[in-house]
C-alpha cells in the first residue's frame, strides 16, 4: 500500500515536534509520503494555531524540506483550516487555500460564550457544557445538529479536499454521558450532512488522534457512521492527527482492517495530480 498520512501537526501549531522530526520521523516508517498540516490561523489566536506572524516561515520550511528530502519521500503542504459557524473561513485561509497542496476542512468552534470567548466542541467537557448552556440554552440536541449543518455547509460551499475529524463532538461523549448516537435524531443529523458530502469532491478522513492522545477508544468517524459512509461510497483515507513523531501511523493497521471488515474496497491517497485509489492491504 501507499503508505501515507496528511493530518501531521508540528511546533508550529499545537504538535510536539518540528516538521523536519516528523518527516524523518515518516521516512524511518517506509512511508511514501505526508502532508504537513498545522492549525490554521485564526482571528483571535490562539495557543493551538499557528501564529499569523508565523505563516510565511512555515509555508517556506514545508517548501524547503520538500527539496531537501525530495528522493526519499514525498511530501505535501497543508493546514487544517477552521471553518467558523456565522463567519466560514476567514479572508487569510481562503487566500492560504491557493497556496496549499491541499486542506483539511474541519469545525472545532460551535459558538462564542457571553465573554466574547470562542468555545470548541473538542476542549474540556466543561468548555463544553458552558458552550451549550450559553450558545443553546443547554439543549445538547441543537449543539449536535448545529454542529453536522455546519460541517454540511463547509462541505457544500467549498468542498475542502478532507473533511476533518467528522464526529468530533463525540470526544467528549464518554459513555453517552451528552447522547447515544443509536439515537434516531443523531443518526438522521449525520445521514443529513453525509448526504452533503456525498454530492462533493470531499474525502473523509478517518481520525485515530484520539485514540493515540488516549482521548477515546474509537476512532472518529465511529464505526456506525463508517458504516454509512460505505452505503453512501463516500471515498476515505486513514489520518492519524499526529500531534508526535512515534504517532504518526496510530492504528493504521487496524484501520485497514476495519475499513475492509465494513467492505470498502479503496482507500484514496493523495499525489501531485490528484487523489488516487489504493487496495486495502494489511
Amino acid at each position: 500500500m501507499h503508505l501515507t498520512n496528511l493530518h501531521t501537526h508540528s511546533l508550529y501549531c499545537d504538535g510536539s515536534c518540528s516538521p523536519e522530526e516528523m518527516v524523518l520521523s515518516a521516512i524511518n516508517n517506509n512511508f511514501d509520503s505526508l502532508g504537513i498540516s498545522s492549525h490554521g490561523p485564526v482571528n483571535k489566536e490562539t495557543d493551538w494555531n499557528i501564529k499569523q506572524d508565523k505563516v510565511e516561515e512555515y509555508i517556506e520550511e514545508v517548501n524547503r524540506l520538500k527539496e531537501k528530502y525530495k528522493d526519499k519521500i514525498e511530501i505535501f503542504l497543508g493546514m487544517e483550516l477552521d471553518y467558523i459557524p456565522g463567519a466560514g473561513f476567514t479572508d487569510l485561509c481562503l487566500s492560504l487555500m491557493k497556496r496549499l497542496d491541499y486542506y483539511i476542512g474541519s469545525v472545532h468552534y460551535l459558538g462564542t460564550l457571553k465573554n466574547g470567548y470562542m468555545w470548541t466542541v473538542d476542549y474540556t467537557i466543561e468548555e463544553l457544557l458552558t458552550g451549550i448552556d450559553e450558545s443553546f440554552e443547554g439543549n445538547i440536541r441543537k449543539a449536535v445538529e448545529k454542529y453536522y449543518e455546519t460541517v454540511s455547509e463547509m462541505a457544500e460551499k467549498y468542498q475542502p479536499p478532507i473533511i476533518g475529524h467528522l464526529d468530533l463532538f463525540n470526544k467528549n461523549n464518554k459513555d453517552n454521558i451528552l447522547f447515544d448516537e443509536r439515537d434516531k435524531w443523531y443518526v438522521e443529523a449525520v445521514k443529513k450532512c453525509l448526504n452533503v458530502i456525498k454530492n462533493t469532491s470531499s474525502v473523509i478522513e478517518i481520525n485515530t488522534g484520539g485514540i493515540a492522545r488516549n482521548y477515546s477508544n474509537e476512532q472518529y468517524p465511529s464505526t456506525l457512521i463508517l458504516k454509512m459512509i460505505k452505503e453512501k461510497n463516500i471515498p476515505i483515507m486513514v489520518n492519524s492527527d499526529a500531534h508526535t513523531a512515534d504517532g504518526l501511523a496510530c492504528k493504521f493497521t487496524d484501520m485497514y482492517k476495519l475499513t475492509n471488515d465494513i467492505g470498502f474496497e479503496h482507500l484514496v491517497y493523495l499525489t501531485k495530480n490528484g487523489w488516487e485509489k489504493q487496495e486495502i492491504l494489511y
